[in-house]
């Protein structure tokens, strides 16, 4: 057996990890990890303010798995139905808990999601609630519009520094996408 799950545990303890899953993500998944996550924020003895932008950036990250991750599994009773594939890491570090998410991205992606990040780290908590609103505004103007960027300004609203991301390049067309939010 190579794979040491004893080294595995004291390095999750190590960093700070208090979940983490890999896999298919549906809603399902979604409001079970919710209910884990409220536990053991219970148990951390985070207060509510905390919690609450916690589950709200877990939240966000979550539905940007389920609809923007390329990687899909059939669903073992639904065949029909495709399932999105991510990775999802909350912990502590530095007296803040953290929300580390990543999922499998189309290359044709990387520049666009790149540019909209950059801009929301440059901007400031004010600037961050007019341009939420102002966005907001526009998707009840036009609610077919897709990829408004709700989610992310969300989070970088609730989130204690700027959004942190990376892209790991996996081959021609596909690249994994990290994106870390501290609350």
């Amino acid at each position: 057996m190579s794979f040491h799950l004893h080294h595995f545990h004291e390095e999750i303890k190590k960093e700070g990890i208090i979940f983490c899953y890999s896999g298919p993500i549906s809603q399902a998944t979604i409001e079970g990890i919710g209910q884990t996550l409220r536990l053991n924020m219970e148990l951390e003895e985070a207060g509510f303010t905390t919690s609450q932008k916690v589950f709200s950036i877990f939240v966000e990250q979550m539905q940007n798995v389920l609809n923007h991750s390329v990687e899909t599994v059939k669903h073992s009773i639904d065949p029909d139905q495709e399932l999105r594939v991510g990775i999802l890491i909350i912990g502590h570090e530095e007296g803040h808990f953290y929300i580390y998410c990543g999922n499998r991205v189309n290359n044709s992606d990387v520049d666009r999601l790149r540019e909209k990040i950059e801009f929301l780290r440059r901007l400031d908590k004010e600037e961050l609630k007019a341009l939420y609103k102002m966005t907001r505004q526009q998707k009840k103007a036009e609610p077919e519009r897709k990829g408004a960027g709700l989610g992310l300004i969300e989070m970088a609203r609730r989130a204690g520094k700027p959004i942190e991301y990376s892209f790991y390049r996996i081959d021609e067309a596909h690249s994994f996408f990290c994106l870390k939010v501290v609350a």
